[in-house]
């Protein structure tokens, strides 16, 4: 190591000529400094020469310029003085917070499809900031609408809200659109309202905030340190909107853009009354024809909801499937998502599920013919009327067609040496003629239909092997809603082979006999 011009001196105390030869190697380590580290023997942490070693050449030449005596001083106190003079500067440098880049906030995209996810990013915190994020949105009334979450910042001073949780505020949780689902009614505003946008034509414009520290869901929030706006688009170029009256139906028809047919949908939007038209507005720019369908406080409409016509409804879903813009969905294209959903062929499934299709599948076509290892069904809640086209299904155990708008049993011949359970509830079944030939049937599920009489209750007597019925909400069945007993009673002479009614096992009076015979035999053993 070397101290100036020659070897550091092995004894102690300090003499003017050490001191010289000190500062001549200060001299030479400024006239060096061009970026190679100041290295040199200090008297201790925290003296100028300290601070020289830590910061390196560079922090160290303004100390050299102004440490650089004509002769050394007197006195080693005084050579130390100087030298701490000189290193303010360079300690005031040090002291300072580092310089901090300002926060900034993306929202992407900021505008684009209302029902599209937006990816929240915020950069430029300090590392484990926390901060509070806050979204702002007034509806077409003015009324304000807003949502808080707390986050904290990463190692990085960054944050993403599809991977980073919120620790508190309006959720907690990843929530990547949690402050637009979580938007309320601003506390100044009456509670319980749904941000419900009342036009498809202009975006709903949503302010994100980014706020210092947490602050509470209606507490007064922290300085904002950045901000961005969001536009949120309810329709899209080229799609159509048509309002209707026609015959008794009321609302708007969205079309999307092109000559169709395109899959018919119709929205019904719960309880708030009017014309609410934004969801059908953004299934049109998903190719949907799409039927904002209002029901009570509408033109003519009843102003309450408080009895509704089915007929309404039915009217309504006869105009979808008559207009040339609009069409179902068919078992081919049924069974294609549903190979592309579960990964199997549909040809060697043992069970396929063709429930709930949107749109709606209306009649058992051709296609089912490719269901030959089939043996469990479903096709409920569709718009299917008839039963049709299973003479290929050779192996079909169980078929679903509840909640569709099925009048009678005829069809299901062909699979009456295999069909062991039928599910056919909520559908139009008034008549049960047919239903003899299901000499196999053990279990049938047909509650909430119109059988009403008991000469059509009695053909199920003609069924060897049927032991479960579910038979709530016929009209027959309703006569005795006051008095179940009855209705097990007058049901079960009529098919005594059931075991169970609704729900309940039936227990006839020579089982009960025979119990009681059996157990006075016992006692008297």
């Amino acid at each position: 190591m070397v101290w100036g011009r020659r070897e550091r001196p092995r004894t102690g105390g300090f003499s003017s000529a050490r001191c010289s030869s000190r500062l001549d190697g200060l001299r030479e380590a400024g006239a060096a400094r061009a970026g190679r580290p100041f290295r040199a023997w200090g008297v201790g942490r925290g003296s100028a020469l300290d601070w020289g070693r830590l910061e390196g050449a560079a922090a160290a030449v303004p100390i050299f310029r102004a440490a650089r005596p004509h002769r050394a001083p007197a006195t080693a106190a005084a050579m130390w003085r100087a030298l701490a003079a000189a290193a303010a500067p360079a300690r005031a440098l040090l002291r300072a917070p580092p310089v901090r880049r300002a926060a900034s906030l993306a929202v992407s995209p900021a505008a684009g499809p209302a029902d599209e996810r937006v990816e929240t990013r915020v950069a430029g915190l300090s590392p484990g900031q926390p901060v509070t994020l806050r979204a702002v949105a007034a509806d077409d009334r003015g009324c304000l609408f807003q949502s808080c979450a707390h986050y904290r910042a990463d190692s990085r001073g960054e944050l993403h809200l599809g991977t980073d949780a919120s620790q508190g505020g309006d959720y907690t949780g990843v929530e990547p659109m949690g402050l637009f689902w979580s938007l309320a009614p601003a506390g100044m505003e009456k509670p319980y309202q749904r941000f419900v946008p009342r036009s498809t034509g202009a975006p709903m414009k949503v302010e994100v905030l980014v706020h210092q520290g947490h602050s509470p869901p209606g507490a007064m929030p922290g300085p904002v340190v950045a901000k961005a706006e969001v536009q949120r688009l309810f329709t899209a170029p080229g799609v159509r909107r048509i309002r209707l009256k026609e015959g008794v139906v009321r609302g708007s028809l969205f079309l999307p853009p092109g000559d169709g047919p395109f899959p018919g949908v119709i929205d019904m939007y719960g309880d708030e009354g009017g014309l609410i038209e934004f969801r059908s507005s953004l299934l049109a720019t998903h190719g949907f024809a799409a039927l904002s369908l209002p029901y009570f406080d509408f033109e003519d409409l009843p102003r309450v909801m408080k009895e509704l016509k089915l007929e309404y409804f039915e009217e309504a879903a006869r105009f979808l499937q008559r207009h040339p813009k609009a069409k179902a969905t068919t078992i081919k294209e049924a069974l294609a998502r549903w190979e592309e959903k579960s990964g199997q062929k549909a040809s060697e499934a043992k069970e396929v599920k063709l429930y709930g299709q949107v749109p709606p599948v209306e009649k058992m076509d051709g296609a089912l013919s490719a269901l030959v290892n089939c043996e469990k069904l479903s096709l409920s809640t569709n718009c299917i009327d008839r039963i049709a086209n299973l003479n290929n299904l050779k192996k079909l155990r169980i078929l679903s067609l509840g909640r569709n708008n099925i009048k009678n049993l005829n069809g299901l011949e062909a699979v009456a040496d295999t069909l062991e359970e039928l599910w056919i509830s909520y559908n139009l079944i008034e008549k049960l003629r047919g239903i003899r030939v299901m000499k196999k049937l053990k279990i049938l599920y047909m509650s909430n239909n119109l059988v009403k009489d008991w000469a059509e209750f009695v053909r199920l007597a003609e069924l060897p092997l049927l032991e479960e019925l579910v038979f709530v909400g016929n009209p027959l069945q309703e006569k005795f809603a006051a008095d179940q007993n009855s209705w097990i009673e007058e049901a079960t002479k009529r098919v005594p082979n059931l075991k169970k009614l609704d729900g309940t096992l039936v227990v006839k009076e020579e089982e009960e006999e025979g119990g009681e015979g059996g157990e006075g035999a016992q006692g008297a053993n």
